[in-house]
């Protein structure tokens, strides 16, 4: 199946320009096309403006010679001619709106719960606290033994940068609340 381009069908009537009536059967768009075809085509005429006119043939052609597309058009040019081609084609018949008798629940905004104060404190003392036992081990404390791609100071500037990051991570669940506000503003 050819895939047709259906923006031009609004500008265009396919069937006059075969020459043809929107009832016509199948043999007589075929004979008409090959009659038009034969007069207009490329290799036998250098015309520019005959070469533009067989196009337009070998489009109408092309919308009119399948069953599906024919009706297709012939619904899309139907709706076209009766002011209705904006409507959803079930929408466009007589038939009365339906009538709904229950509506959604509007919706409400989700409630935040903020986390306690004291909560965030905690957290905020538990991670400062680990951040500052973590750095003093590297500094003081027994480092766990080296392999053999590690060295001592390797170690310890690991376990440092663990320490930097529990620290860092407690003094910004402590001041959320302040930079939440900052950030959102």
């Amino acid at each position: 199946m050819t895939r047709v381009r259906t923006r031009e069908w609004s500008s265009t009537d396919y069937y006059a320009v075969l020459g043809v009536s929107p009832v016509a059967p199948m043999t007589e768009i075929d004979a008409r096309y090959r009659e038009h075809a034969k007069a207009l085509h490329p290799d036998r005429n250098a015309d520019p403006v005959d070469q533009e006119r067989f196009k337009q043939i070998s489009a109408a052609y092309t919308a009119l010679k399948e069953p599906a597309t024919r009706a297709a058009y012939d619904d899309f040019r139907a709706r076209v001619d009766a002011g209705t081609l904006y409507v959803p084609p079930q929408a466009a018949r007589s038939d009365p709106p339906r009538r709904v008798d229950h509506f959604a629940p509007p919706r409400r905004p989700k409630v935040r719960h903020p986390m306690p104060a004291w909560a965030r404190q905690s957290i905020a003392a538990i991670l400062m606290v680990l951040g500052v036992a973590v750095g003093l081990w590297a500094v003081l404390g027994d480092l766990p033994a080296p392999t053999n791609a590690d060295t001592p100071i390797a170690v310890q500037i690991t376990l440092a940068i663990v320490a930097l990051k529990l620290l860092v991570c407690g003094v910004a669940v402590a001041w959320y609340p302040q930079l939440r506000a900052r950030w959102h503003h």
